[in-house]
């Protein structure tokens, strides 16, 4: 008897009450009949917001990706495709300054009296002087210009360029464009980058020593903006990726009105405004300005070595601008329930009908899709096996029996978020590769997937998110408790006996591992990494903290010795956030990783413009890392989809199903 039959009968005065409620939340007749409509439910506690910026769970993650096209996908090959976004390209825009107008265009007579073939190894498009100001388009971002264009002007004296970051407890661009109206030297900024409300960054180009006095001398005169500068370099030209948008001319919202670049400079001006954690908000910061050079054209100019800043764009939903306006004040105060009360028009291939306190119905050209939220499990269940649910997210718990079931078929999308455990590597005892290489071996991840998850994880070695043109895909290493002892015996930790801790120098190993209070699960994990590390003769006590203390104190001070951690991938190839030595302090970088090599490897990947050159230097990073140890990956995973078996194409499964796909190639309900 299939286990859904057996629940009915094991169940029935639950199933009764269970039933009364579903059938008391519905909002429209019974469902006979019915074969165009997806019914999805959902036991989530936490309501959709319908922002598509910012999901705050899997009804909205699912109703984003029916309801908003974004401007770039990443498609089945895991590369970037096109989306509203039809083409895209970088140039690279390189600027030099010189005393006069006479020698800016005699270093663009230099320029100009190359060959064309000449000018075509070095991807020279264009040379233009403004003033005294050198101005070389690029057809290539990332050229060698200071090495094969400066050498030809050398002779005409530009002037070098001078970075000169500003930090301060105010509002930042108010000070600046103060400080522009009254400044004597304002002439000299050349470029302005903000970064985020309280700092910015200036490119400064010809009396560079008076105009950093006369800065100097304007925060002195302004003690409580608590104001800190900072030369940061020079470079002998100042370079400017350029990165062109160019939309589809057909793509629409859902009343009908154009996807302008309008539209999206709004959208993007929102996400950075905004105090909405939006994946790729970093990398959007990079840009100096937004400009809609045409109606479906947008460009945006760059800080240098911005290459991995087009990953910003995938899966970025476009709101109109018109919309953006109207709820300008609703959205600066941070009021989500905009979304909900007045919902915009969207791009994607599904519209919302209908929205009540208890459903969400979507419509697509063939067929609907019905939301029922925050209904018990049981319930949830009751309506699967009475036909009135066509799919739902079981927990992990319930999703190994639901596998037996041949009317249900378990999906899982693609991997989404990981756990794992992050060490001090500044840490004594932790500050050892090797100690830290050991504390992983320890550990039977497969083990702790079957017990813990009931088999619903995969292990997942590297840093980027699976499935990525440029991630690899690496062998899960395996428990090897005497490895991991010889690993240890080399740091000089030894024990005389196996009851007896290890010992180095008479001092014992001992370690705190700090988890979240708010999560029994995660606690769960966390004492059973203690356990497998007591069989080393470590002692760890595990400490559960609140989500506030870990995240506001103990992390970005370096106030623990390792860490259970719960992250999203990342997208983006760019990691210096993370892992750059530079970013230790007031930076990410909670490790404390510190590593000349890696902090070269992640600038030139970083700064890599052509994907098809991305995978070579992001191997090499990952490789570097991970030899490093700075954490140990638990597991990776992605909440489980049960849908009904008939619904899937030709009857058959789908390696990776999600609404989309269920909707635009399910097959007729019987």
């Amino acid at each position: 008897m299939m286990i859904w039959a057996r629940w009915m009968i094991y169940g029935i005065p639950a199933a009764l009450v269970a039933l009364t409620i579903w059938s008391a939340r519905q909002d429209a007749a019974s469902r006979a009949g019915s074969a165009d409509e997806v019914v999805v439910a959902s036991n989530e506690n936490i309501l959709p917001s319908l922002n598509p910026l910012m999901p705050s769970s899997e009804v909205d993650r699912e109703i984003a990706r029916l309801t908003h096209e974004p401007l770039l996908r990443i498609g089945p090959h895991g590369r970037i495709a096109p989306a509203l976004v039809d083409l895209w390209g970088w140039t690279q825009t390189s600027r030099a300054w010189f005393a006069n107008e006479d020698y800016a265009r005699q270093a663009a007579s230099k320029l100009g009296a190359l060959s064309d073939a000449e000018r075509g190894q070095l991807s020279i498009a264009s040379i233009q002087t403004l003033g005294t100001e050198l101005r070389v388009t690029l057809a290539h971002p990332g050229s060698q210009v200071e090495t094969k264009i400066l050498p030809l002007i050398a002779s005409c004296g530009p002037f070098p360029v001078e970075f000169i970051r500003v930090e301060m407890s105010q509002d930042a661009r108010v000070h600046h464009e103060f400080f522009m109206k009254n400044a004597i030297e304002s002439g000299q900024v050349k470029s302005v980058w903000f970064d985020g409300a309280h700092a910015y960054e200036l490119a400064v180009s010809g009396e560079t020593v008076k105009f950093a006095e006369e800065l100097n001398l304007y925060y002195q005169n302004h003690p409580a903006l608590q104001a800190s500068i900072h030369r940061i370099g020079k470079s002998a030209m100042l370079h400017e990726p350029v990165l062109d948008l160019i939309l589809r001319k057909d793509a629409e919202f859902s009343d009908g009105a154009e996807v302008k670049a309008e539209d999206v400079r709004a959208t993007i001006a929102l996400v950075m405004d905004q105090p909405w954690p939006v994946r790729g908000r970093d990398a959007l910061r990079l840009a100096l300005q937004w400009e809609a050079t045409e109606s479906h054209t947008l460009r945006a100019n760059f800080k240098p070595n911005s290459g991995s800043a087009i990953m910003a764009f995938t899966d970025l939903p476009i709101l109109p601008a018109a919309w953006i306006t109207k709820h300008r004040e609703e959205l600066k105060s941070g009021d989500n329930g905009v979304f909900l009360r007045d919902p915009p028009p969207t791009t994607g291939k599904a519209k919302i009908e209908k929205i009540s306190a208890h459903s969400i119905t979507l419509k697509t050209p063939a067929h609907r899709a019905r939301f029922l939220l925050s209904l018990a499990p049981e319930t949830v269940r009751m309506g699967f096996a009475m036909g009135e649910v066509d799919a739902f997210w079981p927990s992990w718990r319930t999703a190994e029996d639901m596998t037996r079931d041949g009317a249900i078929t378990l999906q899982t999308a693609t991997l989404r978020n990981r756990l794992l455990v992050l060490w001090n590597c500044r840490k004594p005892p932790l500050d050892s590769p090797r100690v830290r290489e050991a504390l992983g071996l320890a550990v039977d991840r497969q083990g702790m997937i079957q017990d813990l998850l009931h088999g619903q994880a995969q292990v997942k070695e590297g840093i980027f998110q699976p499935g990525l043109w440029f991630a690899q895909d690496f062998p899960p290493q395996a428990q090897d408790l005497a490895k991991a002892t010889r690993l240890l015996q080399d740091a000089g930790w030894k024990r005389e006996n196996e009851q007896q801790p290890i010992k180095k120098n008479g001092v014992s190993f001992q370690i705190e591992l700090l988890t979240l209070a708010e999560n029994p699960e995660r606690t769960a994990i966390a004492e059973r990494l203690r356990d497998a590390w007591k069989a080393l003769g470590i002692a760890a006590t595990v400490t559960a903290v609140k989500a506030d203390e870990l995240v506001n104190l103990r992390l970005p001070e370096h106030r623990f010795d390792a860490t259970l951690l719960g992250l999203d991938f990342e997208t983006s190839w760019d990691q210096t956030a993370f892992w750059r030595s530079t970013e230790v302090q007031g930076g990410l970088n909670f490790a404390g990783v510190a590593d000349r090599d890696l902090d070269e490897m992640l600038d030139a990947l970083r700064a890599e413009f052509d994907p098809d050159k991305v995978p070579e230097q992001a191997h090499a990073v990952e490789d570097r890392l991970l030899a490093l140890h700075p954490f140990l990956p638990l597991f990776s995973g992605s909440t489980p989809f049960a849908i009904r078996s008939e619904l899937l194409p030709h009857g058959g499964s789908l390696s990776q199903v999600n609404l989309e796909t269920l909707l635009l190639a399910r097959p007729q309900k019987k």
